[in-house]
């Protein structure tokens, strides 16, 4: 992907990620090269490469629209989570350098000081999220795969999941934090299997609270 397009789509699948588009919304061409002050070409490229990601669907002759999904889409996006992160987790375990672990206990320290400002401040979630988001991108850019990150890093950051962390309570964002210190402990011991172990009891655990929390505010 060219510089231009790369940096379009880049724009774009932030905006979607921050839920600056909702569910249903058309991306035009035209309004979008205008409003960036480029050429249509490199936004046609990035449609396709959201549409590539599953960000955003083409229907028809109608045009390029942010993406829905349905229960069951969200289902099969953890069970993909569940079988692929475990796995990043394990590569981290092998390939981490000294640098990268401490950028993870800093986002757990940021995530720490978020669930603790919590009952002061409701928009402390915000940074808790973000914290959350960080730490998962970190571990997988420190499993040093391509492959797992191009199938990965979209399911991430998918908005469907970020807006709902929302949803949980302190017990359940508590929980994950435990998680991801623990995950951190198997790390800086190269203990494989527990990186393993931990992302997959985490990934579990984090997919039955949030199709319990959707159910619930259905």
């Amino acid at each position: 992907m060219k510089k231009g397009s790369q940096h379009t789509y880049e724009t774009l699948r932030k905006r979607i990620i921050a839920g600056h588009y909702t569910a249903g919304t058309q991306l035009k061409e035209n309004q979008i090269a205008e409003e960036m002050g480029i050429s249509r070409t490199p936004v046609r490229t990035a449609l396709k490469q959201l549409i590539d990601d599953g960000l955003a669907v083409a229907e028809g002759g109608r045009g390029v629209f942010i993406a829905s999904w349905t229960r069951w889409d969200i289902e099969d996006m953890f069970r993909l989570r569940i079988r692929l992160e475990p796995f990043a987790a394990r590569l981290a375990s092998e390939r981490a350098e000294t640098q990268t672990i401490e950028e993870l206990k800093r986002c757990n320290d940021q995530m720490a000081r978020g669930i603790e400002a919590l009952s002061k401040d409701k928009n402390a979630i915000t940074e808790i999220q973000a914290a959350n988001s960080a730490f998962h991108r970190i571990l997988l850019e420190a499993a040093g795969s391509q492959r797992l990150k191009s199938m990965l890093e979209t399911m991430i950051d998918m908005p469907v999941i970020t807006r709902s962390f929302f949803l949980y309570d302190v017990e359940d964002l508590e929980r994950s934090l435990q998680h991801h210190r623990d995950l951190v402990m198997a790390v800086e011991l190269r203990n494989g299997d527990l990186a393993e172990q931990i992302m997959s009891v985490h990934l579990l655990i984090s997919s039955q609270r949030f199709m319990s929390q959707r159910l619930d505010n259905s």
